[in-house]
């Protein structure tokens, strides 16, 4: 069964060598089970979909490129040499991140990590990196985005009491533009903001995909 380290393992293994990963246990039934990470910006769209159609798998479940995944531990040298051939010519990009936290926009938890990791904000720098967090299933229409700041190059958005934000984004701001309704994955720096007392939990992005919802099934 996939757990969560598997996949944060998966994903900064992902990061530091730029390849598609799976994290695995042989358990005693024969079968490598655990999960997978592929790479959001690469040509392999869907990684998800190379592993089912590859058809050594028991089953890929999850997202494109975030799942729980299964194999016979027998069938794992073929599978190894099938993806070697298959992907040799694939570019697999440079913008990977190594996040600490993955979640989808609807989890109630988002909150309490953002205020429990500010109370160490004094900590980050020199050798702490500021940790990220990866949300997925963020669901939008047009409505839902606000353009603000004096050259209107800031986006922002609020779902399930968590803001969302980012300053000079005039490229991003585009590309939501192209879109009624849509749905968005990100990656970005949790943060508290403060204004007159109030605290609010919000999240800088450093980088947003965006999906076209009609194309979702």
């Amino acid at each position: 069964m996939e757990t969560l380290e598997q996949l944060v393992v998966a994903m900064q293994l992902s990061a530091k060598f730029k390849k598609p990963t799976i994290v695995a246990r042989l358990n005693n039934e024969g079968y490598d089970r655990g999960s997978m990470r592929g790479l959001n910006q690469s040509e392999l769209v869907s990684f998800k979909d190379f592993l089912e159609q590859s058809g050594y798998f028991e089953y890929v479940s999850g997202h494109d490129n975030a799942a729980g995944a299964s194999i016979r531990d027998k069938d794992l040298a073929d599978f190894h040499k099938y993806a070697n051939e298959a992907l040799k010519d694939i570019d697999f990009g440079e913008n990977v991140y190594d996040v600490n936290f993955i979640r989808t926009a609807a989890e109630k938890d988002i909150s309490n990590i953002i205020f429990d990791l500010d109370q160490y904000r004094y900590l980050y720098g020199q050798n702490i990196d500021e940790p990220l967090i990866y949300i997925s299933d963020i669901n939008l229409t047009k409505n839902d985005i606000q353009i603000i700041g004096k050259n209107a190059d800031t986006v922002k958005f609020e779902k399930f009491g968590i803001t969302y934000i980012k300053f000079h984004a005039k490229d991003l701001i585009n590309e939501l533009g192209l879109y009624n309704e849509m749905r968005v994955e990100l990656v970005g720096r949790p943060n508290v903001n403060e204004w007159m007392g109030n605290y609010t939990p919000q999240i800088m992005i450093e980088d947003l995909e965006v999906f076209d919802s009609a194309l979702d099934f």
